[in-house]
């Protein structure tokens, strides 16, 4: 079942897959074990030609349903705007080229997907049977932190830890970026490189939670603070 969606949601709460031509997003809001509901956009950037339609494919193990995706312009873009999809839990869905909510595409910590953040900066929350993104906790919960890079234009990016520090209400994360060398081979896609830490539970109090990467230019830092209750 496809529907269209009138209703804007945050480019973050999305995960996504796809080229400098051509991206896919998706948000996966349920799957109760016999069917999954996605909100799916996108968007094409081939300026001189443009993109009419989109197939959805769903397949299952017998059986393949397909579906045509109207685009629309918008400038040098065609666009594939907002649409709600549900579809049996087990299938697996393509729109166009690319399959949507492929485990690789994640981090994981444990066994929990973490969702990727195109923004550079620390993300922090709690892991129940996902990823829930807060600033304020209880001293009983385990705290993640979450090191984005922000978007790249290419793979072959990676974040290092290096080591980190919890002293009085001071939490100190030393990390190396990665990056690909000049010449190298790497993915023609989009990729966002981020490390995923558990700090644990804190005490009480309130936390400056600083964040410094070393590159091949220099060190660049960033900090958040969030309160234990």
């Amino acid at each position: 079942m496809v529907y269209k969606v009138d209703a804007v949601f945050p480019d973050q709460m999305f995960n996504f897959v796809g080229t400098k031509s051509n991206m896919i997003y998706y948000l996966k809001l349920f799957d109760d074990g016999l069917q999954k509901g996605y909100i799916v956009k996108g968007w094409y950037f081939i300026p001189k030609k443009f993109i009419e339609k989109t197939t959805l494919k769903i397949k299952l193990e017998d059986e393949t349903m397909y579906m045509e995706i109207k685009n629309k312009k918008d400038g040098i873009y065609s666009v594939i705007s907002p649409f709600l999809l549900i579809c049996p839990s087990k299938s697996r869905v393509y729109l166009g080229d690319y399959e949507i909510d492929k485990v690789e595409k994640n981090t994981e910590v444990g066994a929990v997907l973490m969702p990727r953040f195109e923004k550079q900066g620390i993300y922090t929350g709690i892991v129940t049977q996902r990823f829930i993104q807060k600033d304020s906790f209880n001293s009983d919960d385990e705290i993640y932190v979450v090191i984005s890079m922000g978007l790249q234009k290419t793979g072959g990016y990676s974040l290092v830890l290096q080591d980190y520090t919890v002293n009085e209400n001071k939490v100190l994360i030393n990390l190396y970026f990665k990056e690909p060398e000049k010449g190298s081979i790497v993915t023609q896609a989009f990729s966002v490189p981020s490390y995923s830490l558990n700090l644990g539970a804190l005490k009480s109090g309130e936390y400056t939670i600083k964040v410094i990467v070393k590159t091949k230019k220099g060190e660049i830092s960033f900090s958040k603070n969030i309160k234990v209750k």
